[in-house]
Formats: C-alpha cells, sequence, structure tokens
C-alpha cells in the first residue's frame, strides 16, 4: 500500500529544506532500513516521501529526517509533517495540495516542473511507486474535473503527467525489446 509523509517549512520560505546529496543519502538509508523502495521528491514547498509497505514507518522518516536538518540548526518545530497511511489519507493530501497551489500560479509551475523533472530522473529506480503515485493524482484530477474545480493549470499539470507516463511506458517497452533481442542473440 502506497504511503507518504510530507515535510514542509513553517517559516514559508522558498527553498529547498535539504541539498539533492541529502536527499540521497536520507532514501539510501530509508531504502535499507525499509527494506522498499523510496521515492522523495523535493521542492521549494517542501519534501514529499513516498513508499510501499503494509507498516507504518512515519517515524523513521520523521526523525530520520529531522537529523539532517537539526545539522542546519533547525528545531523540530519549524516544520510541518503530514502522514499519509491510508489511501483515502493520501488522496484527500494530494487533493487538498492540488487546489492550494492551483491558487497560487507560479508556484503551481515551478511545483509541477520540479516533479516531472525528479520523476524523468527516478523513473528507472522508482518506476512502481511512480505508477502508483500516477494513479493516485489521475483520480484526483479525474475528481476535480468531474466537479468543475479544474481550470488550465491543473489541464495542463494533467496533460504534463499523461506525457511523461506515455514517454516512460515507452522507454520500459523499449528496453524490454532491446534486452529480449540482445539475449536471443547471444543464444547459439
Amino acid at each position: 500500500m502506497l504511503k507518504s509523509v510530507f515535510i514542509s517549512s513553517k517559516k514559508h520560505k522558498l527553498s529547498l529544506l535539504i541539498s539533492s546529496k541529502e536527499v540521497t543519502a536520507l532514501s539510501d538509508f530509508l531504502e535499507i532500513t525499509i527494506n522498499e523502495k523510496v521515492l522523495i521528491l523535493n521542492t521549494n514547498l517542501g519534501i514529499e516521501i513516498y513508499y510501499h509497505s503494509d507498516i507504518d514507518y512515519t517515524n523513521l522518516i520523521t526523525h530520520s529526517f529531522l537529523l539532517i536538518a537539526s545539522k542546519k540548526g533547525n528545531e523540530t518545530t519549524e516544520y510541518r509533517i503530514a502522514p499519509f497511511i491510508t489511501f483515502p489519507e493520501l488522496k484527500n493530501g494530494l487533493q487538498q495540495m492540488l487546489i492550494r497551489l492551483n491558487a497560487m500560479p507560479l508556484a503551481f509551475n515551478c511545483y509541477s516542473k520540479s516533479i516531472i523533472h525528479q520523476l524523468n530522473k527516478n523513473y528507472e529506480k522508482n518506476n512502481q511507486l511512480i505508477v502508483s503515485l500516477f494513479s493516485v493524482w489521475k483520480e484526483i484530477l479525474l475528481l476535480l474535473n468531474l466537479n468543475e474545480q479544474s481550470n488550465q493549470r491543473l489541464k495542463q499539470f494533467e496533460k504534463t503527467l499523461e506525457e511523461f507516463d506515455d514517454k516512460s511506458s515507452v522507454n520500459t517497452i523499449l528496453k524490454q525489446l532491446i534486452a529480449n533481442a540482445t539475449n536471443a542473440m547471444r543464444q547459439n
């Protein structure tokens, strides 16, 4: 089951909470500890940490992040931490975030570009998590379209997700075909 922990700063500053090097270290540590793939999306709005598990690892994730953040002298009280343990919680949390971002055009544009860039970068390693995340986003966008809460930004985000999904599906299929072809060529 897909679970997530969102961490953001209470100070409303538009900068990364931790560096990309620290994200890599956190991701590696969590994957070893949880024994599952972990997807960390690090944007100016905060950090979204996704993982598949039947067990709730919110405390481990939170304390691991706070350990890294404390190196900069930051206190626990400076962050908002929102765990999403069940599918309805995750869906509702992502929907509220998209609706809030929709009211801030510049932030929405920066967020969507950053997310797509990071998904492209992490697709090979975390394709199952990304597929699960895409299904949640598609469900939310479909719901917003049905409720007529959608506008051009949300429709553009949906289109971008579809293009990414199509491209990554084609890449996966091509890689599998190439692997099969080279495997067949090596046989006598």
